[in-house]
Formats: C-alpha cells, structure tokens, sequence
C-alpha cells in the first residue's frame, strides 16, 4: 500500500490574461517540477464542486475528503474549533463580527475596515453583548481571536441567511431571513426575527460603550456594530480514518485548516506561511516526518497563490507559482519517492487575479504521480492541458476514490467488514 501525499494549492486556478499573451498565470510560470508530475503521472480536469458553481475552500476541502454537502457543518463551526473552541453539540451557531458602520439611507453601512489588530479593546467590547434574549432563543458570545466570535443561538435555527454582506462591499447590513429550502421553515422565521432584534441591540449597547467613545475621542474608528455569518451547526461525524482507513496528518497556516482537521479527528501540523518557496519546503520537510513517523496520508495546504492572485497582478501570482514550484523540488530527494508513494497536486477552487469575484467556477487542473499510473500524454500542469488527461472530466468529491484505488486501499464493494460505509479499508471487529 502506498503513502499518500495530496498537495493543495489553494487558488492557483485562474483566468486568462492579455498581459500574459492570453494565458493563465499558471500557464505562463516557469514550473518545472509541476511540470515533471504531470509528465511522469496521470492528469485530469477537476470541478471543485459542480461546472460553474464557486466553491469556498472550507466546501471544497470537505467534498474532497469524501464528505457529502448534507453533513457540511459550516465555517463558523471550523473556525471556533480551529481557535480551540468545540461549538455545543447540536445547536445553531454563527460566526460574529465586529464592524464600524454608519448610518444612511439605505440603512447601516458597513466600513470595508476589519479591526484585526484591536483584539484587546474587540473582547471587552464582546463582554457587554454576550448575552441576549428575544422569545425562546438565547443568544450567548465567546470571543474566539481579534474581532472574531461565535455565536451560540440556544433554541435556534441555522437555516438562515447572513447579514454580513462579506464578499459586496458597499452595502449596508444585511436583514436576515428564513432559508425557503428550510425544513423547519417556522423556526428559521423566529430565528431570524430574534437575530435581527439582536443585532439592533448590539448597535445601541456598542454605540454607547466607553471603550467607543474612547475610541472616537482617540480619531478611531468606533467597533459599534456586530455582523453574522456562516450559520451551521456542530455534529459529530465519521472521522478522516473511519471513512478512509488512513491514519493523517493535515499541514496548513490557518485556524481554519486546524478546526477542519480537529472535526475531522485528523492530526494537524501548523507551519507558518512566509516566503513561498521556503514555505513550500518547510512544510514537505514535515509531510516526510509525518509519513516517517507512521501516517499513512498527509495533505499539504499553500494558499500562497490564491493571496498573491488577491493583489489584482496575474504577473504577481506568475511568480509566486514559480516560487511555490522552486520550493517543491526537494520532493524528488525522497527516497523511493514513485514506489512507496503516490503523489497529487490539484486546487480547492480558481482565484481570479481581476475583476470583482472572490472565486471563480472553472475547473482546476489534478496531476497524480505513483508507480502503477496510467501513464498519459499530458506533460504540463495547466488548467487547459489538463483537459486532456486520461482521468477525465472530475468534480473533487472522486478524488479520494481515486487516490485510495490507486494506492491500493480502496474497499470492496462487495464486502461489508464494519458497520459504517467507508471509502477505504479500515478496521475490523474480530469475533
């Protein structure tokens, strides 16, 4: 059975540029080593989630791991966990936000302002609202880091709309309402009407806080209004081994990976970002101790290119793909590196580096390298080339069947060992 490695390159998918002779950034960096992958493996052309539909990272990881949209807990339930904070069990939570507004006539607009260094005057101001009451629902605050909390709504629904408007800058707050798809249409209804009395609150209690008036005395923007966002609902689920067979490690930068992989029961290996190249080793050094050490799958998390496609510059995220590319020549010193493992490289999503989308529906290229592939003429790792591999047209949900399959740990469908449906081979009870 061999090792697997599962490389993320968080955004490196994009569109194509005119300051690029119509490429892709990725098409146009110089990437060898991704290159090499791709020639000495199998490729295929991967939907995130479906054609068109734009996918949010924490959603494409969890189709990734073999996890159906059903049990999707939602980001806010990632988050508080990745900052150590396990949300009640099966009860509705949100991710809370503070945020400086202003009245108008198309009501309270948000300043596009985040108080990411303010997290001193952001918990004492958490304090005074972290406890409210409309109806039946309570709603109680735990700060998480900087201005970020979570949101606990006792009696409560998740089947609710945000009222963060997030990715549109230049709207106001938003009214929150009922989802139509909800199966408990009437509790989502009370839930949203007791949520919006809430967030009025926050407005009055914040606006008059004296930590605000302070602030304002002091030329600072005041934090006098909380937002919401990401409802869900924390539940225990099949864990990363149970559904796989794979004991894992996951290695990424970001509170939100780590709550991931505690949900998940999937060990997780914090190694800071910095430049992307050094990044790139730093954290492959760390995919071989883990794998050294007894782990039998490791995914490896950059987001280098997805934040170097945010500053608007395709030749930017150009040359931050080299980088990335430069660090992942150290791969090839692992011994045995074909034989004893089986090597993938794909994206969560596409990042596009102009125009006003946070994300973009195309799809995103996959290479896999391992002895036993199906060999093809691909031999460049691109969003186009990769159209033509001999693994297909795929959403990221069949990865992991795949993956399993070709390391030779996938369960057979004929077989029932353990109670639980997996997608690999696990444990079993003998009698």
């Amino acid at each position: 059975m061999k090792k697997i490695l599962l490389i993320l390159l968080d955004g490196i998918g994009d569109r194509i540029y005119k300051e690029l002779g119509n490429l892709t950034p990725l098409e146009y960096a110089k990437t060898p080593n991704l290159d090499r992958i791709a020639k000495l493996g199998a490729s295929a052309s991967v939907y995130p989630i479906n054609p068109g539909m734009v996918p949010p990272s924490e959603l494409a990881h969890f189709h990734l791991f073999g996890y159906e949209k059903d049990f999707y807990p939602g980001r806010a339930v990632y988050e508080s966990m990745g900052f150590g904070l396990t949300p009640p069990s099966n009860v509705s939570v949100a991710h809370l936000g503070l945020r400086n507004v202003t009245p108008s006539n198309e009501g309270l607009m948000i300043t596009p302002w985040w108080p990411e260094s303010e997290a001193l005057d952001a918990q004492k101001l958490i304090e005074s609202i972290s406890h409210f009451e409309s109806g039946d629902i309570h709603f109680e605050v735990q700060c998480i880091g900087k201005s970020d909390s979570l949101l606990i709504m006792h009696g409560g629904c998740e089947d609710i709309t945000d009222s963060d408007p997030f990715m549109h800058t230049g709207r106001p707050v938003l009214e929150i309402e009922a989802l139509d798809s909800s199966r408990n249409y009437g509790d989502a209804q009370k839930t949203a009407k007791a949520l919006n009395h809430y967030l009025r609150w926050t407005h009055e209690v914040l606006s008059k806080h004296p930590i605000n008036v302070q602030r304002v005395l002091e030329g600072k923007l005041p934090l006098n209004m909380t937002v919401t966002k990401w409802p869900g609902r924390y539940q225990k689920l099949m864990s990363f081994y149970q559904k796989t067979g794979l004991t894992s490690s996951l290695i990424a930068s970001a509170p939100m990976y780590k709550g991931m992989a505690n949900l998940l029961q999937m060990n997780y290996i914090e190694v800071d970002e910095g430049e992307p190249s050094c990044e790139m080793i730093n954290k492959l050094a760390a995919a071989k101790h883990a794998f050294d050490n007894g782990c039998d799958f490791v995914h490896l998390h950059t987001k280098a290119a997805d934040e170097a496609a945010h500053s608007h510059s395709p030749l930017v995220k150009a040359q931050v793909i080299e980088a990335i590319d430069f660090g992942l020549s150290d791969i090839w010193s692992w011994e045995k590196l074909q034989e004893d493992f089986l090597i993938a490289i794909t994206a969560d999503h596409c990042t596009p580096s102009h125009g006003p989308m946070l994300h973009s529906g195309e799809s995103v290229p996959l290479s896999i390298m391992g002895e036993g592939i199906r060999v093809d003429s691909v031999n460049h790792f691109s969003e186009r080339l990769s159209v033509g591999g001999s693994l297909g047209q795929l959403c990221s949900r069949d990865i992991m069947p795949i993956l399993l399959n070709a390391s030779n740990r996938s369960h057979f469908l004929g077989g029932r060992p353990n109670s639980y449906e997996s997608l690999g081979i696990t444990s079993f009870k003998a009698l």
